[in-house]
């Protein structure tokens, strides 16, 4: 927008289409039209995407599409997001958005036209190459990261790592030279790092030119809160060099109308309704993700333990690992006759697809959350006060859900999906027992979740909340508050 004077400000957000990382930067466009309302913002991408994107009526927030042809990179024909690839096939997406930087270059060269305007890049971590082009037009840039940061640090000292990741050879415990007061598992590294080869791999060299160009950043904002993880934000800050500042502006979370789609096989008054017939705080609600699942026998042994502990639940299922994610879940992958003996007794119900997470987790009927921890999951749960039965099968999860335990809001009961993963159906109800029954354990679970709803909702008080401190200070330092300091006053918290 344009202000007296003729000069503009204005932030464009670039994230990666993986459905995580564009729910964490819908969240930051909402937070920036709420306390910025004078600073123009606009989000970039592929056509597909920016197309889904306008079906949702973003009216106060610009759009752009970047050209795009997924057929000139072996991709499929409507391939613009993760959500149309299997998980070893992503990195073919990674490359060829590196492929964007000519176009992005253009439009933002077009918002400098005149030289009247300021510009800030807000980009996702896997288009780091976009601080090349803040550099070559003389524009601020800055990172979101969409996952925690603990997760971020140890996610960027594996890759620093490899390919020669330093195991112990006696008890496969991973010691990290820049962070050696954490200790890791093998069980806690994602496969892409346990099956790298040197000099082959493509994800190795994608990721060591991302971290290349993330040390010329100006800024780095982070989805999470200074009370909830200073030690993974000191660990950022290590990584990035005290030149260049960490801040945290979280809880940002999702709104469930964001992402529905054409996915829903049961409305959303369906389920809630369901749940408007439980009892309070009684209810599982599972979940992997949307682009996670787990194995054929994990799911057995999950369904097995629902059914031995009786207690009701929603599950939003998706097929078995070795299967298309996104095709029709078949009723042969669970034990015979599980979905009408629930239904029956009306104590589950299992939802295909997608599930409206944000309105299940905020009903009073939600009394825990099995989730793979991923970090919108994570910040969903937390604000809504529903502890959490942590199975963590990929990239940050797995430090998700260690941090998580030592805070002492999950336990976790499973880890991985690998055809070695074991699961035992005796354990899974022993853990659900642990967090949703009525013991002295389970008491405390509530009580901290609770406690760190509230820290997360202290985060944005208007006297001096952390993370509506540090989003004042990044607007500040990136030149896009005014001198009325209009803008800087009439913020609100996000939603």
């Amino acid at each position: 927008m344009a202000t007296a004077a003729g000069t503009t400000k204005h932030i464009v957000l670039f994230p990666f289409p993986g459905r995580g990382h564009l729910a964490g930067f819908l969240a930051v466009a909402r937070l920036l039209r709420a306390t910025s309302p004078d600073v123009a913002v606009t989000l970039v991408s592929t056509p597909r995407n920016i197309a889904a994107l306008c079906a949702r009526c973003w009216s106060n927030v610009g759009l752009h599409a970047l050209p795009f042809v997924p057929a000139n990179h072996d991709l499929p024909v409507d391939c613009e997001s993760t959500s149309s690839l299997p998980l070893p096939e992503f990195i073919t997406l990674f490359e060829a958005f590196e492929s964007l930087e000519p176009a992005f270059d253009d439009f933002v060269s077009g918002l400098l036209a005149g030289g009247r305007g300021t510009v800030c890049v807000v980009a996702d971590a896997f288009v780091a190459w976009t601080v090349r082009v803040a550099r070559r037009r003389g524009c601020g840039h800055a990172f979101f990261l969409s996952c925690g940061a603990l997760g971020t640090a140890v996610l960027h000292a594996l890759w620093n790592n490899m390919p020669a990741l330093p195991f112990a050879p006696d008890d496969g415990l991973l010691h990290l030279p820049e962070h050696p007061q954490l200790v890791l598992h093998r069980t806690q590294v994602s496969r892409t790092f346990l099956d790298a080869r040197p000099g082959l791999d493509r994800w190795m060299a994608y990721h060591r030119r991302q971290i290349l160009h993330g040390y010329q950043t100006d800024a780095v904002l982070i989805n999470t809160v200074e009370a909830f993880e200073p030690t993974g934000l000191a660990m950022v800050r290590r990584t990035i060099g005290e030149f260049v500042p960490v801040w945290p502006i979280g809880p940002l979370v999702r709104n469930d109308e964001e992402f529905a789609s054409s996915e829903k096989t049961i409305t959303d008054d369906a389920v809630l309704s369901w749940l408007d017939t439980q009892r309070l705080a009684s209810v599982l609600y599972i979940s992997f993700g949307s682009q996670n699942s787990i194995q054929l026998t994990q799911m057995t042994e999950l369904a097995a333990a629902l059914e031995s502990t009786g207690r009701p639940f929603v599950w939003a299922i998706r097929p078995p690992v070795g299967f298309d994610i996104n095709s029709a879940f078949r009723n042969e992958w669970l034990p015979e006759g599980f979905e009408g003996r629930a239904c029956a007794a009306s104590r589950g119900l299992l939802v295909r697809g997608w599930a409206p997470q944000v309105n299940i987790l905020a009903h009073a009927s939600t009394g825990a959350f099995l989730t793979h921890c991923g970090w919108n999951s994570v910040l969903e749960s937390l604000t809504r006060g529903v502890p959490l039965v942590g199975w963590p099968v990929a990239a940050e999860q797995f430090y998700n859900a260690k941090m998580l335990e030592e805070w002492g809001v999950c336990l976790e009961v499973a880890r991985g999906n690998l055809e070695s993963s074991a699961v035992d159906r005796s354990k899974v109800a022993e853990v659900l027992e642990l967090v949703m029954g009525d013991r002295a354990e389970s008491a405390g679970m509530r009580r901290r979740v609770k406690e760190l709803q509230e820290l997360m909702k202290m985060a944005w008080a208007e006297d001096g909340g952390s993370s509506r401190t540090a989003l004042l200070e990044f607007l500040t330092a990136m030149r896009l508050t005014y001198d009325t300091g209009e803008t800087e006053s009439q913020g609100s918290p996000p939603p």
